[in-house]
């Protein structure tokens, strides 16, 4: 059970960082040889390899917890260096709390909990399959991946027929197809069996929407009075989008994790 649930997390946290380094690739491809390969786009990319494979592997127990727990040992280490550099010492050099990266903090302190989840002792239970308590769980999770998979076509309509946008790119519009592909993932295996294979991606993408909205939020608060006149109607509709389709995220891969769970047996 705790490989399992160290597994989830590693893959989990592997895909919070895919935006990242398709993000790096991305710039790569446009500025071409004028990009600046830096150690952070090479940390980014092996730690996302890393963390993918790995958790797999952990999934189908094919991996040894020492392996798993340097490479989250290496995540810790590397978040909390880029938490140091582009949060605290900034809040040290101006002296107070400005903008706060909740993608990093919360992956940063879920990474202790990967480690953890591989010394703790987690009982077995005996378990029994409950049909239709699953179903009603897994229809939910369906719900919401599909409610989901159409705002994320909807978000990726807008960013491609517009034009007059602040700070949203194309590149967003290729973050929604990702998150498109994995919501229809998630409801094509979900009519069958759901899997961590597919939930703990879905999460980590949902968890990396939502929290881009909550830096934008904040953002957009504190320029809105500075630069607020250049920003258009669909870029707040962005905006709003990335809060909705996380949360729908959120909702359909944690519904369709509950799915795949059994419930305790109870004596006769």
């Amino acid at each position: 059970m705790k490989k399992q649930i160290s597994g989830f997390i590693m893959l989990f946290l592997g895909a919070t960082l895919l935006p990242n380094l398709a993000s790096f690739l991305y710039s790569w491809t446009l500025n071409g040889s004028d990009f600046e390969q830096t150690w952070i786009l090479w940390a980014t990319a092996s730690l996302t390899v890393l963390l993918i494979i790995f958790g797999i592997l952990t999934l189908l127990e094919k991996t040894i917890p020492i392996a798993n727990f340097v490479i989250l040992l290496g995540f810790i280490f590397f978040q909390g260096w880029m938490l140091w550099r582009n949060q605290f010492e900034p809040w040290i050099d101006i002296g107070e709390i400005d903008l706060i990266d909740y993608s990093r903090f919360l992956t940063f302190i879920i990474a202790f909990i990967g480690i953890a989840c591989l010394f703790i002792k987690i009982p077995e239970k005996t378990l029994t399959i409950t049909t239709d308590w699953q179903k009603k769980w897994r229809w939910a999770g369906l719900i919401f991946a599909i409610l989901g998979l159409g705002v994320s076509i909807v978000l990726v309509v807008i960013v491609l027929s517009g034009d007059q946008f602040f700070f949203t790119t194309r590149f967003d519009a290729y973050l929604g197809i990702g998150i498109a592909f994995f919501f229809l993932l998630a409801i094509l295996f979900g009519f069958r069996k759901p899997n961590a294979f597919i939930t703990a991606p879905l999460l980590g993408l949902s968890f990396n929407f939502f929290t881009e909205y909550l830096w934008l939020d904040q953002l957009l608060r504190k320029i809105g009075s500075q630069m607020g006149s250049q920003i258009g109607q669909d870029e707040n509709t962005i905006v709003a989008l990335k809060l909705i389709i996380g949360t729908l995220g959120i909702f359909a891969s944690l519904f369709l994790m509950i799915a795949t769970k059994k419930r305790n047996s109870t004596p006769d």
